[in-house]
Parts: structure tokens; C-alpha cells; sequence
């Protein structure tokens, strides 16, 4: 149940959004910056403030209704969920990063790990703390408590979470060998094929890769995606009427479980983090295979295994294109 609400709430707050790199930038630099009116010079804009890790400027390329749209759905998810479920959900994750910080050493050289190829594990290496960085971004966030989700901002949220993802993905792209970068788009050229005052065929080019032609359809004098302006309502319409769907009553019976599973998982949280050595830290991450298979049999039964919900729209052409759009 948390997982498919959590998902829902991600849905909406990062339409529109690709989480990549650059050089965070502060909230008051990123309002100061303008979206031209024409087709071709905003896409620019975009994607040259994206690559400088303005995250906000997805924000501000969205259109008002958008904006507002994302707001009320963020909102709504916190008036659907238990407080006490959802935010000890999140401690709970952020003291899994904690210990995955604190443990790494014993985490590396676990006889779990003994099947790993060496490049496997320098792979791992790399990872964790960039894993670790990331979630604590997430549950630091406003997505991460009810009292955040019933106060939500998006433009403070793109300002601030978003732009702190950004500065990470490019070392996210080195390390799954993505094919283009967002540094590859520090020099990309958006020209114009054809237009008129509500529709645009512009032309993206990427120094070596293949220039990309994507239509955008003019919303409230922002410049977006025509698949996103086609459909744009209906998902809306469709992630509401999940969330009115939502009854607290089911939500209270599942709440004893949901709370009694969080509580043993915290329990073995503490014996792996209170492990000195590598034979303690083995046998306590050996002793929590049963709990956390519990837990997964758990979340399956309260909704986690459900199918998920329709994608959101795909996002503009303003980044690598080996990188899909949130989905």
C-alpha cells in the first residue's frame, strides 16, 4: 500500500521531469531565469539551464495549470495515508541508508557477496555511496512525510529536491554506462523545422549522436510535449479518482500489520548496525532473511504487488535519450 501510494505521489510530482546532472544551482538564481515566447529558443532554454543543474527549470517550463494540477494531487496523497504509517515508513528507509553508509566495509566483504566478480564488486563500491546520497535526498524531502505531502510546493520541491538529483546523475550515467550524458548537451542546438503560433516541430542535435525531431504544442504560454498536452487530463483525472478511491477504513484495518512489520524491521536494522566485525555483521544479516521475506509477502498482500497505474506522459526531448522519462 505505502509503495503504491508513494509511486502515485512520484508520478505527479515529477512529470515532465528527467532526473539527471550538473552543478546545483540556488532557488533565487533559478527564478531569476526567462522562458522565451518562441518554440525553439524555450527548448533551448531548458535544456541549457538543466544541464547546469537548474532542476527548477522543469518546473517553470510546465505550464500554470500543470503546476497547479501537481500541487492539488501531492496534497490529496496526504490526506489519503496514515501519518504514522507513511513518515515511520521513511525513517525506516532513511535508517536503512544510514546503516548502509555506516556498515559499507562489512556490507563489501560479506560472504554473501562471495559469488561476485571483482568488477562486480567495484561496481558495488561506487554505487553505495551514490545510492546512500540519493535516498537520503528522498526521504529528507517533502515526499517523505504527511505533513510535506499536505503542504506541497512544487516549485520549492524542483528548487530543492530535484536540483539536488540533477547534480548527481551524471555519475549515475558514468557507473551504468549509459551511451550520452547530460554533459553531452552542454553544446545541443534546438532548431526549427516547422511552426506556427500553437504547434512546433524542433529538431534537437546532440554532438555526436543522431539529431532528435519531437512536435511541441503551445499550453498556457509554455512550449510542451504534444503527446503530454494530448493526455495530460485524462492521467490527472485518472490519478485522482485513484486516490478518491482510497478508503481510510481499509487503510486503519491494515495499519496493526503495516506498524508490527515496521517495528521488526527496526529491530534488525539495530543488530546490523550494532555489529563490530564481519562474522556479527554476517549472522545478523543472516537472521533478517525471514523477517524481510515477511515483510515482502506483507506488502504484497496490502497492494505492493500490484499492477502499477498508467504512466504519466513522457517528458520533453531535453536530455540523453537512453534515459527514459519517469514512468
Amino acid at each position: 500500500m505505502i509503495y503504491s501510494i508513494f509511486k502515485k505521489i512520484a508520478l505527479c510530482v515529477t512529470a515532465g521531469a528527467l532526473l539527471l546532472t550538473g552543478c546545483g544551482k540556488k532557488a533565487e538564481e533559478a527564478a531569476a531565469v526567462t522562458i522565451p515566447d518562441a518554440p525553439d529558443a524555450a527548448i533551448q532554454t531548458v535544456i541549457t539551464e538543466f544541464t547546469k543543474g537548474n532542476g527548477a527549470i522543469l518546473w517553470q517550463a510546465m505550464p500554470a495549470s500543470y503546476q497547479s494540477d501537481v500541487n492539488t494531487l501531492a496534497q490529496l496523497a496526504g490526506s489519503k495515508i496514515d501519518p504514522e504509517v507513511y513518515d515511520n515508513s521513511f525513517a525506516t528507509i532513511a535508517r536503512l541508508a544510514e546503516i548502509v553508509e555506516q556498515q559499507q566495509a562489512f556490507i563489501l566483504n560479506s560472504s554473501f557477496m562471495e559469488d561476485r566478480s571483482a568488477e562486480e564488486m567495484a561496481e558495488l563500491e561506487a554505487a553505495l555511496p551514490l545510492i546512500v546520497d540519493l535516498v537520503e535526498i528522498i526521504t529528507s524531502s517533502e515526499l517523505a512525510s504527511t505533513n510535506g505531502l499536505l503542504n506541497f510546493n512544487g516549485q520549492d520541491f524542483f528548487n530543492t529536491t530535484v536540483s539536488k538529483f540533477v547534480q548527481y546523475a551524471e555519475t549515475l550515467g558514468q557507473l551504468t554506462g549509459d551511451e550520452s550524458l547530460l554533459s553531452d548537451y552542454m553544446d545541443a542546438v534546438v532548431s526549427v523545422v516547422e511552426a506556427d503560433n500553437l504547434q512546433a516541430t524542433l529538431l534537437t542535435t546532440v554532438p555526436g549522436q543522431e539529431p532528435t525531431e519531437q512536435v511541441f504544442t503551445k499550453v498556457e504560454q509554455r512550449w510542451v510535449p504534444s503527446e503530454m498536452a494530448r493526455n495530460w487530463s485524462a492521467k490527472i483525472a485518472e490519478v485522482k479518482a485513484e486516490f478518491d478511491a482510497t478508503s481510510i477504513e481499509d487503510i486503519a484495518a491494515q495499519k496493526p500489520q503495516i506498524m508490527g512489520a515496521l517495528a521488526m524491521i527496526d529491530g534488525v536494522l539495530a543488530q546490523i548496525a550494532a555489529a563490530e566485525n564481519q562474522e556479527q555483521f554476517d549472522q545478523s544479516l543472516q537472521g533478517a532473511m525471514i523477517p524481510l521475506m515477511g515483510l515482502v509477502m506483507l506488502s504484497q498482500g496490502m497492494g505492493g504487488g500490484v499492477d502499477p497505474i498508467a504512466p504519466m506522459p513522457e517528458a520533453p526531448i531535453v536530455a540523453p535519450s537512453s534515459i527514459p522519462a519517469i514512468q
